[in-house]
């Protein structure tokens, strides 16, 4: 991954001067010795990492002595400088403060608070146990990642046919090029390529034509669509065990407010299913072939009925069962978490069971025995 490199913000040089030293002598696990930069002007924290990257920021909270009067914490200079970070990029951040209760409310997984007193062995375990997160290696190569496919579709399509293009003044139909290429880009191949640069091993394992989990998901959806069919709810109000819905009602028929009330079908945990559960008590050929049909998601007949939902971060193994169907008005939705969206075309397979399941015409079966004799002798 190359060198982890540290933004420290502190207008005590000192400070400044000890952390640098101390950190550049250890090795963070996978990625060496840091680079620390230190900067004692919180006010050019913001141009310098638009300006560079870095993979983790220290701050301190206040500019000053911290015997003056306190102040209200969102008029601390370190707590600006996260807020702003927060409104234009993702990066870990350290409080490093002789007033760490100031920002104890802020503290999340991602943001962490100590008090200077504690000492410099107390700041190189909260920086390693960040880096040991493995998020900034993600976002480092997600990053550089995005970065080549952007530079690569400008350079090497839109570059050289511009002319032909005929697209001078239309910069939104190259806006929207660029992000439809990146977002196929970002399908499975990119996943696989990140991965691997990521030190993932077996990431190509995959056989042709099968997916991961979690390729399945949109996970959480975008917050600024409306809900449509695939979207995954969670009815908080009846805890984790239960509550889990699959919304059926076509995304059209929400946007424009031509759905007074919505589908939903129930998912139950597919640790309760009873296919599962055979699995479990016998492991024979019978209860395997059962399963294997209901984790493949096979089709047709009766097997349209259950649609298996994979479990991934926040989802859990689930399935959802197109005959245990409510019907409820639309403001219902606002009273559930949508935790996650069926992507395409897994959200439109899901419809196409659902028209399929419903709309399937049942007729008497033919006798084969009596048909076979047509067919030459026995």
């Amino acid at each position: 991954m190359g060198v982890a490199r540290i933004l420290h913000v502190d207008d005590e040089p000192e400070s400044l001067a000890q952390a640098k030293e101390y950190l550049e002598g250890e090795e963070i696990d996978g990625w060496g010795g840091p680079e620390v930069v230190g900067i004692s002007d919180f006010n050019d924290a913001m141009s310098i990492l638009e300006a560079q990257r870095f993979d983790l920021v220290i701050l301190d909270v206040r500019l000053g002595r911290h015997d003056a009067a306190d102040s209200p914490p969102d008029e601390e200079e370190g707590v600006r400088v996260l807020e702003e970070i927060k409104a234009r990029r993702f990066v870990p951040i350290i409080f490093w403060t002789g007033l760490p209760n100031l920002v104890r409310d802020l503290e999340t997984p991602f943001v962490r608070a100590l008090e200077k007193t504690q000492g410099l062995g107390s700041l190189l375990q909260s920086v390693q146990a960040l880096f040991a997160t493995h998020l900034p290696s993600v976002n480092r190569a997600l990053m550089r990642f995005v970065e080549a496919e952007q530079r690569g579709y400008m350079w090497d399509f839109v570059a050289p046919h511009w002319e032909d293009l005929g697209m001078a003044a239309d910069r939104i139909s190259v806006a929207y090029m660029v992000a439809r290429r990146l977002g196929r880009s970002l399908s499975r191949p990119g996943i696989q390529r990140l991965a691997e640069e990521l030190g993932e091993t077996g990431t190509s394992g995959l056989p042709k034509g099968k997916v991961h989990p979690a390729e399945i998901y949109i996970l959480p959806p975008v917050a600024t669509t409306r809900p449509g069919a695939g979207d995954l709810y969670h009815d908080v109000a009846r805890g984790d065990e239960e509550g889990w819905w699959l919304l059926l009602t076509p995304t059209c028929d929400i946007e424009w407010k031509k759905a007074d009330n919505v589908i939903l079908a129930e998912c139950l945990k597919a640790e309760n299913h009873p296919d599962v559960i055979a699995w479990g008590e016998r492991q024979n050929a019978a209860s395997k072939a059962a399963l294997r049909d209901l984790v493949t998601q096979k089709t047709g007949g009766q097997d349209d009925r259950e649609l298996y939902l994979p479990g991934a971060l926040s989802v859990p193994e689930l399935v959802a069962d197109l005959q245990r169907l409510v019907n409820v008005p639309v403001g219902r939705l606002t009273e559930m978490d949508r935790v996650a969206s069926l992507d395409s075309p897994f959200a439109e397979a899901l419809i196409s069971r659902f028209v399929r399941y419903f709309g399937r015409v049942g007729t008497p079966d033919l006798d084969f025995d009596s048909l076979l004799p047509r067919f030459g002798p026995q």
